[in-house]
């Protein structure tokens, strides 16, 4: 953990407070930390109303720090500390934090969008973590050895065609036990992918030499 780069640590850490806040809080301050941070569709685009809610856009970011149960967490987290640390050592910390930012976005507006009037309230970091997946595979396709390029392909095609089977059949709802937002996870993958050539940054890391004597 004291290895991960900068704003994948800060991001985590962000997360765990988060999560410790949903189970230490309690009656109006619990409903008040949940109503702020999620996403809500209602509230993000009133009913009726011609355009979005201008104070609810930060829940377009907010929504990834929360989530249903430790489970949930750990999960995000996993994919967070394998694929964002790759991403962010890549792009940097300013870019990296804004392609979570945005692929967080995106996620939530995919969902939102293809929802349609149906209500919608959402938490995770899946929009983002799939974003960083998404992100982290044009590096991996810059890559010179045809060997790792095919694998990022087969990954590619393999993450996404699951997604994609999961959430027609609505099998994946019925494993979590919980509805899943699967049109999130797409929008935040294709997002990343964008991103990641759009963004400054995309330079592989410097390794450091080891010290000598030690």
């Amino acid at each position: 953990m004291f290895n991960l780069p900068p704003g994948t640590l800060w991001l985590t850490l962000v997360m765990v407070i988060c999560f410790a806040l949903q189970n230490i809080l309690e009656g109006p301050a619990w409903s008040w930390f949940m109503s702020t941070l999620a996403f809500v569709s209602t509230a993000f685009w009133p009913p009726g109303g011609e355009g979005p809610n201008l104070s609810a856009l930060p829940s377009l970011v907010t929504y990834a720090f929360l989530h249903a149960d430790f489970m949930h967490l750990a999960l995000n987290l996993g994919f967070l500390l394998a694929f964002g640390s790759f991403v962010e050592r890549h792009l940097g910390l300013l870019p990296y934090l804004l392609l979570f930012a945005l692929t967080a976005a995106a996620g939530a507006l995919a969902e939102f969008w293809f929802r349609g009037d149906a209500p919608l309230a959402m938490i995770g970091a899946s929009g983002a973590v799939y974003g960083m997946t998404g992100a982290a595979m044009r590096f991996m396709f810059s890559s010179r050895e045809p060997g790792q390029r095919r694998r990022a392909l087969s990954f590619v095609l393999v993450f996404m065609g699951l997604n994609l089977a999961f959430g027609i059949s609505g099998l994946g709802d019925f494993l979590a036990g919980a509805q899943i937002g699967w049109k999130a996870h797409a929008g935040g993958f294709i997002a990343g992918a964008v991103l990641s050539f759009l963004l400054p940054g995309g330079r592989p890391p410097r390794l450091q030499p080891p010290d000598a004597g030690h």
